[in-house]
């Protein structure tokens, strides 16, 4: 059986009543199971300490036996709505800095992508200007190969000839 209770106060401060011991009493509402919703008085300083010749009455009638039945009931549901509240806000929270973070993280992500394009365009660039002096040197190196090449088919033409015909004779000389 829960104990809980709400006050609450429409009076001015003037116009407040006060108990014997000089507390000020307050208006009440029991929310246990066997006086739900069930307004009363009670001296402010009867709550720390019960009974001692404090304020404490009734205002209301008491509920109905179907009243002590019903509301117990919604009260528990009601506290339990309230709790799972409670843990869906703080998932929500939880989901929220998430997505906060996965939002940071994406706008550093594509930072990086935009940096690594800039680079990839700079090295297709660089390649680009590079090709026309590649195909230069190959150029170079297959015309200098061609013309060694060249060179050392003459030289032997001629080493042939003069092996074959050595000074003006026309008989075939014979190398050991």
């Amino acid at each position: 059986m829960s104990q809980i209770s709400s006050s609450s106060t429409s009076q001015s401060p003037s116009a407040r009543k006060l108990c014997r011991c000089g507390g000020y009493i307050k208006t009440w509402t029991s929310w246990t199971d066997l006086n739900p919703g069930r307004r009363f008085e009670a001296c402010e300083m009867s709550r720390r300490s019960r009974g001692n010749g404090h304020h404490w009455e009734w205002l209301d009638a008491t509920t109905c036996a179907r009243g002590k039945e019903l509301i117990p009931g919604l009260l528990r549901r009601m506290r339990a709505m309230e709790e799972d509240l409670k843990l869906i806000e703080e998932q929500k929270k939880e989901v929220e800095d998430k997505l906060k973070m996965v939002e940071r993280e994406k706008k550093e992500l594509e930072y990086k992508v935009g940096e690594l394009g800039k680079q990839k365009r700079v090295l297709e660039e660089n390649r680009m200007g590079q090709r026309p002096r590649e195909n230069r040197i190959w150029g170079v190196s297959f015309l200098s190969m061609g013309l060694g090449f060249l060179v050392i088919m003459m030289m032997l033409c001629i080493l042939s000839n003069w092996l074959t015909f050595p000074s003006g004779n026309s008989k075939k000389r014979m190398i050991n």
